[in-house]
């Protein structure tokens, strides 16, 4: 059994030594660092939009006038915000490490290909530059299939 043992650690090791296999590694924890920094970045979005629509509500509570752009803004940071409290709470909710920011990040992706957003609209950039959407999916495997 010892024996045993150690021969699948050795194989394993051998494995993930491999180069092909390291890049792919590194490529993968490339991918989810970009998506917990578009995740951060989203949450100090709406923290910024919170505010704004906190200010708006206070003039309002004050009974002055508001613009048609104020009424806008507020309506749809009160959506964002039912949105964020909705999906995030009850991932938080898990016990285990990194294992809700990981569901998070996969049911969000697959909703993402089906156009549907899930997140608050802060978490989305206006260009979608580095989001894993199916055209950018299809352009890396473009990328992969024509290189040698």
């Amino acid at each position: 059994m010892n024996l045993l043992r150690r021969k699948m650690i050795r194989d394993l090791l051998m494995l993930f030594t491999l180069p092909r296999v390291r890049s792919e590694i590194a490529r993968l924890a490339k991918l989810f660092l970009q998506e917990t920094t578009r995740y951060t970045g989203g949450i100090k979005g709406e923290a910024r939009e919170t505010k704004e629509a906190f200010h708006i509500l206070t003039k309002y509570m004050k009974r002055e006038k508001l613009t048609s752009a104020e009424k806008k803004q507020f309506v749809k940071q009160m959506i964002d915000l039912l949105k964020g409290t909705g999906v995030v709470v009850p991932v938080l909710l898990i016990p285990l490490p990194f294992v809700g920011t990981v569901l998070l990040i996969i049911v969000e992706h697959l909703l993402l290909s089906m156009n549907i957003q899930l997140l608050p609209s802060a978490f989305y950039q206006q260009d979608k530059k580095n989001l894993l959407t199916p055209e950018s999916i299809e352009k890396e495997l473009e990328k992969e299939s024509n290189s040698p």
